[in-house]
């Protein structure tokens, strides 16, 4: 496979991630899930009726992200949104449909300039475990061919419905597929739930590449060869360097999640030159693989665990967290295609630094200087 040539400066991507909107995790605050009982979306349909829960859903879908979302993200300097959407978009017998509110977003990306990657984040009977994935640690989507099948049949009727819209950037057809190093360690933080544990086993690297090649079968075609089709790397970022669905397209990319704070464990001190340091080693693995695909850091943050913070002033905070930023967002474009930040909006109480919103006001992201 030839190396792929990308490296535009002008097509790099500074990008948010609109987490908690139309897929819902309880820890983010500030959703219908946060003053639930439920752990995840699953349980949450045995806890209310589907009434209830439409009508609880509808007002947050109506507030949580407005025009006004979109003016703002222009404004500040954000080119594209990469939002999260779950299997159920079109409705089930579960859930309400939130198609709408999807439309909505590609009315608004236009009419400010963004592009939209629409992130498939949950399927049935979930791809990782992930309270992310709507089922806390159940992991069986793979184990029925005829979910894949559906999946596939689902990303299509994506496809058939925005073609054609200039705000289109790119489709991804599931978020986070778990290894079986990452689903062996979710699952050992999961013994609550034993029947789920007990029905559950990880995707083989083999079987998730076919399903993007399905996907990428399926869905080329009818979005033409512009739009980017995504892939998650399935937390293993080199398994994919001869991956080619396209023979070469140069519009296949990877998308990587490079979180500092779970990346820290080896760090002696964590202060800001080892956070620094540590984004370095990072952004390098990140580099190799973009010589096969254009990679996007898919999701990123400022979460960390530096005690030392704790004792700064305000202005010495400031200080940290938007070195700390500016080596990531630099350290992402320098390896691979750019990225997108986790999240627009968190509100749960001591996580300011995986809200955009709260970053960019307090001055510890800029991304008009990048």
């Amino acid at each position: 496979m030839m190396s792929n040539s990308f490296g535009r400066e002008d097509a790099r991507v500074r990008g948010v991630n609109l987490g908690n909107w139309l897929v819902l995790e309880k820890w983010m605050g500030d959703s219908p899930l946060s003053s639930a009982q439920a752990e995840d979306d699953r349980a949450w349909v045995d806890e209310l009726p589907l009434d209830e829960r439409t009508r609880q859903l509808g007002a947050h879908w109506r507030s949580y992200v407005t025009r006004q979302t979109f003016a703002w993200l222009a404004h500040v300097g954000v080119t594209m949104v990469r939002i999260p959407v779950p299997y159920h978009l079109f409705g089930s017998p579960h859930h309400a449909a939130c198609v709408r509110h999807l439309d909505n977003a590609f009315d608004w990306a236009e009419q400010y300039g963004l592009g939209i990657l629409v992130d498939l984040h949950t399927v049935p009977y979930s791809q990782n475990g992930f309270d992310n994935g709507g089922y806390t640690a159940l992991c069986a989507w793979s184990r029925d061919q005829a979910r894949i099948n559906k999946t596939v049949d689902f990303l299509e009727d994506v496809a058939i419905r925005y073609v054609g819209r200039s705000a289109l950037w790119g489709i991804e057809p599931l978020n986070e597929p778990a290894s079986r190093r990452v689903y062996l360690a979710n699952r050992a933080k999961n013994r609550a739930y034993p029947d789920r544990m007990e029905a559950s086993a990880p995707a083989s690297h083999k079987t998730i590449a076919q399903f993007y090649k399905q996907f990428y079968d399926r869905v080329r075609p009818i979005v033409g060869p512009e739009v980017k089709l995504v892939f998650h790397d399935r937390f293993s970022l080199r398994s994919w360097d001869r991956f080619d669905p396209g023979n070469g397209d140069p519009n296949v990319w990877l998308d990587t999640h490079q979180y500092a704070a779970f990346a820290d464990g080896p760090l002696r001190r964590r202060n800001l030159k080892s956070y620094l340091a540590l984004v370095d080693r990072m952004a390098v693995r990140v580099q190799k693989a973009s010589r096969y695909h254009p990679v996007l850091v898919g999701e990123w943050s400022l979460a960390n665990h530096a005690r030392d913070l704790a004792g700064l002033s305000e202005a010495q905070t400031r200080e940290w967290y938007r070195a700390f930023s500016d080596a990531q967002l630099e350290a992402w474009n320098r390896g691979g295609a750019g990225s997108c930040f986790w999240s627009l909006r968190v509100g749960a109480k001591d996580r300011e630094n995986w809200c955009f919103t709260t970053c960019v006001q307090r001055g510890w992201i800029n991304l008009a200087a990048r």
